[in-house]
């Protein structure tokens, strides 16, 4: 048994005999002192409302998530900064919290903060990350990409902040800008699934199927499990009719938590964008011969 479910027991162990000592002195007031019924009711009634409050929070509530899980979900980021500064650390695991907590301005305030103490490299690449990703999840793109290339003008790279920074240009219609910083995350790190695949959407985007399907399977070779990629290609072979392929990819991306609905519906918009295609085509084509 876990130490924290150990005290979640002592805890509710000790709110129960509060609750049967409250009833106890109760009765008992009655009983010895012949009190009133109605005199303390009130007075015990708000002492045991009180202790089932708090053992509804001990088992029904999920609480905050406390720094040390941050730590490790981040640690890829969190062992590296701020190693010789415990109090610097706590911040930035603080403003981690608050990050998942969709709590962005504080966080921001936190990380603002932790700039001017950054010492390392590693200090200045995480904070400046994590800064970067508040700011777009604010959808302040603009500021977002400011921050993104003041790391890389400071030779401070990696594939992450490459295939963010190409997915903010890609967001923003920057095409060229896009696709070359994809390229520099997959230079970066060649095992990274995420800037194949949004190469792939990127050219999906744009009608280059041939190209979006090679990125997408490049993905997949990377990390199998890549749903992303595997909804891309589902959504590709079912515009291009090959039903065995489009199943399969379906298969995967949804067995990898794809939504089935959301996956089912994005193919039939693309079907109908296809469609509509199609006859306006057709139409100026015969629009033209008209004119003949």
């Amino acid at each position: 048994m876990s130490k924290n479910k150990i005290i979640k027991l002592i805890c509710a162990a000790i709110l129960i005999l509060l609750i049967i000592a409250c009833i106890g002195f109760y009765i008992a007031d009655i009983v010895i002192n012949d009190s009133a019924p109605t005199e303390n009711l009130f007075k015990a009634l708000a002492v045991i409302f009180i202790c089932c409050g708090s053992l509804i929070r001990i088992f029904y509530q999920k609480g905050r998530r406390n720094l040390a899980f941050y730590d490790s979900q981040y640690r890829e980021f969190t062992s590296i900064a701020f190693i010789d500064a415990p109090a610097h650390k706590k911040k930035l695991l603080r403003a981690l919290r608050l990050y998942n907590e969709d709590n962005f301005e504080k966080s921001l305030n936190l990380l603002s903060s932790l700039k001017p103490v950054c010492k390392s490299r590693d200090d200045l690449y995480t904070v400046g990350l994590f800064t970067a990703l508040v700011l777009t999840d604010m959808r302040l793109e603009d500021d977002a990409i400011i921050i993104y290339n003041a790391l890389i003008n400071m030779n401070i790279t990696s594939s992450t902040i490459y295939g963010n920074l190409g997915s903010l240009y890609s967001s923003k219609g920057s095409y060229d800008e896009a696709i070359s910083n994809l390229h520099l995350a997959i230079q970066n790190d060649e095992s990274n699934p995420a800037p194949y695949s949004n190469l792939a959407k990127l050219y999906f985007d744009k009608h280059d199927f041939d190209i979006a399907e090679r990125y997408a399977l490049k993905a997949l070779d990377v990390n199998f499990k890549f749903r992303q990629a595997a909804s891309l290609l589902a959504i590709i072979y079912s515009l291009e009719g090959d039903t065995d392929r489009a199943e399969k990819y379906t298969h995967i991306a949804i067995t990898n938590g794809e939504n089935p609905n959301k996956l089912k519906n994005a193919i039939e918009y693309y079907r109908e964008e296809k469609y509509t295609d199609k006859h306006l085509s057709d139409s100026e084509d015969e629009d033209c011969e008209g004119d003949e």
